[in-house]
């Protein structure tokens, strides 16, 4: 920057869940509430199979990415910087394709997590090339998945994800990266090499809410 100024940083959790997922009841302008309070911004609210609940908060002025957390035939993916949701269902392939042909990015989330819904190993092989966001630190997985996820990013080369997953207020911004600020999914994605990766979740104790929300819920 000139004369050594700044550049201007946000707080942004890339992970975020509302009650347009089946498996959370808080409604996406509570999401945005918590997310001002925490002075994380944009929102990057990632639901299941839909863009419904973003699409609700860009309508009513927040600011904020579409995103959506897909399940493939193979597990899950998220699409992010979207226009369109994109449908459940389809391979791998087929799931990165439709996120690509909207100028979006392909974020890889709690690879290697058995106890979730994660993407296979043998599709992380096929897709490997499109990948654009391995998720390092999610607050939901243990300590030593996250770990093999950083070791898959290093693999791929490509930048680290991370955020809380929340499907609660409560854990809301328990993850999140600081980073400069951008513009376009392009921009995000060359500033995020450069970020912070900032955590207040404890592992285990997530992981322990993950299997109890489970038992009552499963996913």
């Amino acid at each position: 920057m000139a004369g050594g100024a700044r550049a201007p940083r946000v707080r942004v959790d890339l992970h975020l869940h509302s009650s347009a997922s089946f498996d959370c009841r808080v409604p996406p302008l509570e999401v945005a509430r918590r997310c001002g309070q925490l002075g994380l911004s944009p929102i990057f609210l990632t639901d299941h199979e839909g863009i419904g609940g973003v699409q609700a908060l860009l309508d009513a002025g927040e600011a904020a990415v579409i995103g959506e957390e897909i399940l493939t035939s193979d597990g899950e993916l998220i699409g992010l910087f979207l226009k369109e949701p994109v449908p459940r269902g389809l391979s791998p392939e087929q799931t990165v394709a439709a996120i690509k042909q909207q100028g979006g990015l392909v974020y890889l989330e709690h690879p290697y997590d058995t106890g979730r819904r994660n993407l296979r190993e043998a599709a992380i092989e096929r897709i490997a090339a499109q990948i654009d966001i391995v998720e390092v630190f999610n607050g939901r997985s243990l300590r030593e998945v996250n770990r093999l996820a950083e070791e898959l990013r290093r693999t791929l080369g490509v930048p680290p994800g991370a955020g809380s997953d929340a499907h609660t207020l409560g854990e809301i911004g328990r993850v999140y990266i600081e980073m400069e600020a951008f513009e376009g999914p392009q921009d995000f994605l060359a500033k995020l090499r450069g970020g912070r990766i900032v955590s207040s979740a404890n592992p285990s104790i997530m992981a322990a809410r993950r299997l109890f929300g489970r038992r009552r819920n499963p996913t």
